[in-house]
């Protein structure tokens, strides 16, 4: 996981579904500097009993015990501040996200980890050892934990080796426990432009069934050239959706050491995009009709990690526009927040519609606890010969950034925001270029939320003239889908063709940029 405090390791997307590039942070002086750092919200924990080294752990089951010294998962929880962003400090009501998705939850004098709630009973105030409320609370410092009954959390105590229990109000021995920072490495944001390249790697993973072997051009069909790759700040877990030389949607999902450690086929169409939700409980992954045969419906599949069991396939259609003859290459076509899935392609105007044989813009959303899709919320068209497309969802601002690039109406890159089923009124706009019939100014993008904001940032491929060169620009947008730095180029004074790309949050304002030249 990464987070604004933690780097471990920043997975870009990539499109090609056998690579992925890590940005490993090593530095021994970084490390030191971190560890003397303030944990904050979000951090990965452990929770150590300093009298017997034991951690705390949170098994599948919901049992919690603290028998082992172990430093795995199953020891790791998630620190949630009450009042959420912000460093921990004493005072601070938190809760602990175990590995399964479930909290640590106070029940008389028993502790488990079998409920998701954020209610009262998963509420524990963090009290620092010789310190006063409102002093930071550093790793591996003795706290003690306070449950809504009063008591105060005793790990693995004399009397019950092993058992969590939360049964006196004493500030004894038996109830200190050690706050562990999971990751001592350093800040993403507090890299180096010269470090930078020295800490990427690329990693070859080879895939459990072979990678189709189509290489086809545009247009709805399985392709060598279609793998979408998922990484999530709140898992080890990550990622990948492709076709296998059978045609089959494969998702494969790797271990924080990149082993295989599940691949499920969720259907026999063509993959057009793949996320985490913003908890990292479940995949979301859209796969295309891809039959060429008009009204045949494109899929949202939801998957549970890590078992990958679907837990629903829907369908998800356009009233008017569709992707069964002609949809473009998009390096993601889907954005997915806890409440909403939403789809962000193009294709063709349906026979009998007022717009048949043109081609247009698809933004459709689905329910993502039942898979209904809402189609009051919908709104295709809004770019005529869209002929490219992003969409980003940012957990904080709650809010779906979504882009549509045309050749005649607009001829502009555009940018507008949906929050909360409904579409904003304002937009940023970047002026282009089109010829109405297929060619325009802007090619290929993508847009990311940022890591400690509530805003976005978006690269993408422009051309100011026929026959010049593509140059990648870089802008970032408030939630509210305004530019709040306006695009402009990366690479001054570059000749070369740059294509793409994508991007990754690095925290501070700061972003890693990935592109083909």
């Amino acid at each position: 996981p990464f987070s604004a405090q933690t780097c471990p390791l920043v997975r870009p997307h990539t499109r090609t579904p056998m690579m992925r590039c890590w940005l490993l942070a090593i530095a021994g002086t970084a490390r030191a500097a971190l560890a003397a750092a303030a944990l904050a919200h979000e951090d990965v924990v452990y929770l150590t009993a300093p009298r017997s080294q034991h951690r705390v752990t949170a098994q599948s089951d919901g049992s919690v015990h603290a028998k082992w010294k172990h430093q795995g998962s199953w020891q790791r929880f998630a620190l949630e501040r009450r009042e959420g962003p912000g460093q921990l400090r004493s005072g601070d009501v938190v809760l602990f996200r175990a590995w399964t998705g479930k909290r640590l939850t106070v029940q008389g004098t028993d502790v488990h980890a079998k409920w998701s709630h954020e209610g009262s009973w998963q509420s524990f105030v963090v009290e620092l050892k010789g310190g006063e409320v409102g002093d930071a609370v550093a790793p591996g410092s003795t706290i003690f934990l306070k449950a809504h009954t009063g008591k105060r959390v005793d790990a693995d105590a004399p009397d019950s080796p092993g058992m969590v229990q939360a049964r006196w109000s004493h500030h004894g021995g038996w109830q200190e426990l050690v706050l562990e920072r999971h990751s001592v490495l350093p800040r993403c944001a507090d890299l180096t432009a010269e470090q930078i390249p020295d800490l990427l790697t690329v990693t070859a993973v080879p895939l459990p069934a072979a990678i189709s072997a189509a290489c086809g051009g545009s247009g709805v069909k399985t392709s060598c050239r279609h793998g979408f790759y998922a990484a999530s700040p709140q898992s080890d877990s990550h990622a990948l959706l492709y076709n296998d030389a059978e045609g089959r949607a494969m998702v494969v999902l790797f271990d924080g050491e990149d082993a295989v450690a599940q691949s499920k086929e969720i259907g026999t169409e063509e993959v057009r995009g793949l996320q985490f939700d913003p908890s990292a409980r479940h995949l979301v992954a859209l796969v295309s009709g891809g039959t060429g045969i008009q009204n045949s419906p494109s899929y949202f599949v939801k998957v549970h990690v890590p078992s990958l069991a679907i837990v629903w396939r829907k369908p998800v259609e356009s009233p008017v526009v569709g992707m069964e003859k002609w949809t473009p290459d998009n390096s993601d076509a889907i954005a997915v927040s806890e409440e909403r899935y939403v789809l962000h392609s193009a294709g063709l105007c349906r026979d009998g519609e007022w717009c048949a044989g043109h081609q247009g813009d698809i933004f459709q959303v689905l329910n993502a606890t039942t898979g209904e899709q809402l189609t009051d919320e919908g709104s295709d068209w809004s770019a005529s010969h869209s002929c490219k497309q992003m969409v980003g969802y940012n957990p904080r601002s709650d809010a779906f950034l979504v882009a549509n690039a045309g050749d005649a109406c607009p001829k502009a890159l555009q940018y507008t925001a949906f929050s909360r089923g409904a579409h904003l009124s304002m937009s940023a706009r970047f002026d282009t270029w089109g010829d109405a019939g297929g060619r325009q100014g802007v090619t290929q993008g993508a847009i990311e939320a940022e890591l400690d904001g509530e805003g976005f940032a978006t690269v993408f491929s422009f051309g100011p003239e026929v026959g010049e060169p593509d140059r990648l620009y870089f802008a970032t947008l408030f939630a509210n889908a305004t530019f709040a730095a306006a695009p402009r180029e990366v690479l001054l004074g570059s000749s070369s063709t740059q294509l793409g790309g994508n991007l990754a949050p690095l925290g501070a304002g700061r972003w890693l940029v990935a592109y083909t030249e």
